[in-house]
């Protein structure tokens, strides 16, 4: 297996999880950290690492790495999506294989026009946080919480996703195409 970049949308993922986001028991600051943690003991070969990245307006952080997860934060008037999108632009292509987890439409098209495969937000949570990880999802203390984001996504976006996915890109010489993609006819 190759090595692989997964690339994080960092707000956009905490703020589509009960477990992740911050509330009246977490702060902002223990819900990076509480994202981080999953991520360093999230099940995977060893050459996969993560780079998430994070809002700087929102919040003032200073990039850090530990293990195989990086942290980075945007430097106003850059919003995270910037610095994705310049990420994508300068790895694609290199050593790692690279994939965007992120729930941002235009972040994820972008990525896939790059050459980046996509992993939509909502599924990467499923597998890392089981059921109970994904936006709307029960709180821990029995109530529920009532999402900064869309809890669903809807009939124009599932058909914009649904196309994003059905898109293929030719595969670069020696590459081999996208994983776990059938070659075109």
């Amino acid at each position: 297996m190759s090595p692989r970049l997964v690339i994080v949308d960092g707000y956009n993922l905490i703020l589509r999880s009960s477990r992740l986001k911050p509330g009246p028991n977490r702060t902002l600051r223990e819900s990076r950290d509480k994202l981080v943690n999953l991520l360093s003991w999230m099940m995977g070969a060893n050459d996969v690492r993560y780079l998430v990245v994070f809002d700087g307006a929102q919040a003032a952080g200073r990039d850090e790495t530990s293990g195989r997860v990086q942290v980075t934060y945007s430097r106003p008037p850059d919003k995270a999506d910037d610095v994705i999108r310049h990420l994508v632009e300068k790895k694609v292509g290199g050593d790692e294989a690279i994939t965007v987890v992120t729930a941002d439409l235009e972040v994820a098209r972008h990525a896939r026009a790059m050459g980046a495969d996509i992993s939509l937000a909502d599924l990467f949570l499923a597998a890392a946080l089981g059921d109970a990880g994904r936006a709307g999802g029960e709180a821990p203390d029995g109530g529920s919480d009532a999402p900064e984001k869309p809890v669903s996504l809807s009939k124009k976006e599932l058909e914009d996703w649904a196309e994003l996915f059905r898109q293929r890109r030719a595969p670069s010489p020696g590459a081999g195409g996208d994983a776990g993609s059938e070659p075109e006819n």
